[in-house]
């Protein structure tokens, strides 16, 4: 394996990946919806359809990304070629997820836009999952994936202030909100697109890890969910992304109509944004002194508490607190970003000791389904519960429509507390994340063990470790292994006939 773990240029150029990750979600966090609702004058319901109906094309093709990446063979690498072949429907959706040629007919409009967002979670899955399959490939050591997703994480936080803070001001700049809303899109499609070169020149592949023979791709799934750890990430992942994309998307809304601030939107969401990404590298410490979860378990418990007191926020009250409650709600966010990728690259290595195999992709996809199915029910989600709730949309395109007292109670209710429910989960989860540093050295002694041909361990702490992270049996453990191997076997003989 090339060992460039100690350059900070490659730690740069593979964080730089992450400038289309964190910010492009985050921008239609914050604006798809009410794009769609204020400016193409669609209704919520049919525009929170559009969004969680395009997840479901998620379903299969982000784990069958991760499942093809795995068995790609090509001279620029079976992850790194992805990043180039992105490049293009990246740019290209992102730019046409905010024009509707002037589409008049409402089902038109309705149709236009589904296609689109599929479009635009394709290209996203072609790049995103290689490149979540690369870090546990280029690094094994324990802190030093830390140290990569650190820097990554600071460039999504990076990206994310921008995608809060620029868009308003391009739009503005426009007296036409449509022409402003399509610049906007290629400004930031060109931002998302071309930071791709960059990552394929300085990242690299592990050639010496193993292939994958096995062409069945349910029989790949199947095994994947025997991970243990796996089911823990997802949760923790789940939860805490949706939390995270509750406040974004309700955020303009919570503005505008419950404590009329909407003019301070890009400066009061610029401080959440800057805390978070002055909180990474505090995170990626903590982490490294205390276990990789510890940065969740504060982190969240002090965003609930800033949360509830945004339900007490008025009209009239005092600028500093409101910007005291958006600074602590960016140190719970960042926290929530953080943990999960910072745990990812060691799922596959629980992977390895259960098939023997590197199996980075298929996980990626799954973990970026995910993400996605996070982001795309939540805003979903809210479309249906905002029409529920009597939101009004507004007459003319970009004006703030005036809201009942009911409805504005139901924005307030949605941002404050919705977000704790799932804070409260991703808490639990987090606390079922048992994986140490030192746990996963003695781990990764086991794999190394076990690849080179030896079965049964007689060593009681490394049996026990291996039966905690799996949540199986040490014999049910080695009889996966060779049931893998015996798939991988038949595929093998196949290939020969």
């Amino acid at each position: 394996m090339k060992d460039q773990s100690n350059m900070l240029k490659n730690k740069v150029m593979y964080g730089m990946g992450d400038i289309f990750g964190g910010g492009a979600f985050l921008l239609i966090s914050l604006l798809f919806l009410r794009y769609l609702t204020d400016i193409e004058l669609m209704s919520p319901l049919l525009a929170g359809i559009i969004i969680m109906s395009g997840k479901l094309f998620d379903a299969v093709t982000d784990p069958l990304m991760g499942y093809i990446s795995d068995r790609t063979k090509s001279k620029l690498g079976r992850r790194r070629i992805y990043f180039l072949i992105g490049i293009l429907p990246i740019f290209i959706s992102f730019s046409l997820l905010w024009y509707s040629f002037n589409i008049s007919s409402a089902t038109l409009l309705f149709l236009y836009f589904f296609f689109m967002y599929t479009f635009f979670s394709l290209a996203f899955t072609i790049v995103m999952v290689p490149y979540n399959s690369l870090l546990p490939e280029m690094i094994r050591n324990f802190n030093e994936r830390t140290s990569f997703v650190s820097v990554r994480m600071c460039f999504s936080v990076f990206s994310a202030i921008l995608a809060g803070v620029l868009p308003s001001i391009i739009i503005a700049r426009f007296n036409d909100i449509k022409t402003g809303y399509l610049v906007m899109g290629i400004s930031f499609a060109v931002l998302y697109s071309l930071p791709w070169l960059f990552v394929f020149w300085g990242t690299w592949e592990n050639k010496q890890s193993k292939e994958v023979y096995t062409n069945n791709f349910f029989k790949e799934i199947k095994f994947v969910f025997k991970n243990k750890l796996l089911k823990v990430h997802i949760c923790i992942f789940l939860s805490s992304q949706a939390a995270v994309d509750l406040i974004t998307t309700l955020f303009t809304y919570y503005l505008s109509y419950c404590i009329n601030r909407q003019k301070e939107f890009s400066a009061i969401l610029g401080v959440l944004l800057v805390m978070q990404l002055l909180c990474m590298p505090i995170h990626a410490k903590i982490s490294k002194k205390y276990g990789k979860t510890a940065p969740i378990k504060f982190g969240l418990i002090i965003w609930s508490a800033a949360l509830i007191a945004s339900l007490f926020l008025r009209i009239d009250s005092p600028r500093f607190l409101i910007y005291v409650i958006a600074g602590i709600c960016g140190i719970g966010t960042s926290a929530a970003t953080f943990v999960p990728w910072s745990i990812l690259p060691e799922i596959s290595d629980v992977d390895e000791l259960m098939t023997g195999k590197r199996r980075e992709g298929i996980y990626s996809g799954i973990v970026t389904f995910i993400r996605k199915a996070a982001n795309g029910i939540v805003i979903g989600l809210l479309g249906v519960l905002l029409q529920l709730i009597g939101y009004t949309q507004p007459k003319f395109i970009g004006d703030v429509a005036v809201q009942s007292s009911l409805t504005v109670m139901g924005i307030r209710l949605l941002f404050g507390l919705l977000p704790v429910l799932f804070i409260l989960l991703a808490l639990y989860f987090s606390s079922k994340y048992k994986l140490t540093q030192e746990k996963h050295l003695i781990m990764m002694q086991e794999v190394t063990r076990m690849n080179e041909g030896e079965n049964f361990n007689q060593d009681s702490q490394a049996i026990e470790i291996c039966e905690e992270v799996t949540g199986m049996a040490y014999s049910q453990l080695i009889s996966l292994r060779h049931a893998f191997k015996q798939i991988e076997g038949n595929q093998s003989y196949e290939k020969t006939m």
